[in-house]
């Protein structure tokens, strides 16, 4: 009952949840994405590798980004407008390839169109594995935001699965998106800072490598995403609230919302995926209760941090509306210790 309505929800909401969710490291803002990619960010591949495919938009190896928050501002909560740009600048472009690849592989026609544009988007595909494609984060801000492309990559790869693509036989995107997983397990097990290891972003990292262990038939990189899992949703205490992202002071409601998605989402791609019952599990309904009532949860947060909430944005506000299964339908495991 619990994998069947896990899988329900899923479908229903992920297409949505997943154009709405902000950059890992910024957390509560989205980029600005709209319109094409800067002319002088993105160059397209000298050739289409496929007969009748648009020229390809390359991806970086490497990210050098550097936090948008003012660094002299202990709760993280004040962005630094300059800074914020300079992300911008070099994180706008990549979101807007992947994002365009992604719409494309979406895009209804014939079964002929539909057939090419899979075929295209894996040749898409292939270029960014021969060309290591994001294998190269310089920073922790990098380290951090690549999660969100990650996983947008991974849905990319679901939806021409989803067509009927096969990409069993591609090795070379294989062994790349490997590589991608692998890093961000790596980073975030010895190289994140104690609090990025154990926030937001490491709840995003999970379901980015959940979504990969999916297609990879990876048991290691499953048994990794659920121990992301079991880190935020046993933080969770018996009113809800998360311990590090009521530190963001002014935006301790906003990163409750993105924490919430992000766990809500791993917990359903998870279930889908056969797991058992997961650590903590039930803590969630907690959760969302908490950040699911618009005004009043705002008022509930600025009482309990002393400090006045932002609104939030009704886009940011969408992750409160994915529910989960049933507590009775999904068990519960209790607490777990050493995380």
């Amino acid at each position: 009952m619990a994998l069947q309505t896990a899988r329900r929800v899923f479908l229903s909401v992920v297409a949505v949840l997943s154009m709405a969710a902000p950059a890992a490291s910024q957390s509560v803002e989205s980029l600005a994405l709209s319109g094409s990619p800067p002319a002088n960010a993105l160059t397209a591949a000298a050739s289409p590798p496929g007969q009748g495919c648009a020229s390809q938009l390359d991806l970086p190896r490497r990210l050098e980004t550097v936090s948008k928050y003012d660094q002299t501002v202990a709760s993280k909560s004040v962005i630094d407008p300059a800074a914020r740009q300079r992300r911008e600048n070099e994180l706008a472009p990549v979101a807007n390839a992947i994002r365009s690849v992604a719409i494309a592989a979406r895009r209804n026609g014939t079964p002929e169109q539909i057939a090419q544009t899979a075929t295209c988007t894996i040749a898409t595909l292939r270029h960014w594995a021969a060309t290591g494609a994001l294998t190269d984060m310089a920073t922790s801000d990098a380290n951090l935001s690549r999660d969100r492309f990650t996983s947008e990559i991974a849905g990319i790869v679901m939806t021409l699965q989803a067509r009927g693509r096969d990409l069993r036989d591609q090795g070379e995107i294989r062994t790349w998106l490997a590589t991608l997983a692998r890093q961000t397990m790596a980073y975030y097990d010895g190289q994140a800072g104690p609090t990025a290891r154990r926030n937001n972003h490491r709840y995003l990292a999970g379901l980015a490598v959940a979504e990969l262990a999916e297609i990879l038939g990876e048991k290691t990189m499953r048994s990794w995403s659920k121990d992301a899992f079991a880190i935020g949703a046993c933080q969770v205490d018996p009113q809800g609230y998360l311990p590090l992202e009521l530190a963001r002071a002014e935006r301790a409601y906003e990163y409750h919302l993105y924490a919430y998605g992000a766990l809500a989402r791993l917990a359903i791609r998870l279930s889908a995926a056969g797991s058992s019952a997961l650590p903590c599990e039930d803590r969630l309904a907690r959760l969302h209760r908490l950040v699911s009532r618009g005004e009043a949860s705002a008022h509930d947060f600025a009482r309990r941090t002393g400090v006045d909430q932002r609104m939030p944005s009704r886009r940011q506000l969408e992750a409160a509306a994915l529910v989960l299964p049933r507590r009775e339908d999904m068990g519960t495991t209790g607490d777990v210790k050493n995380f």
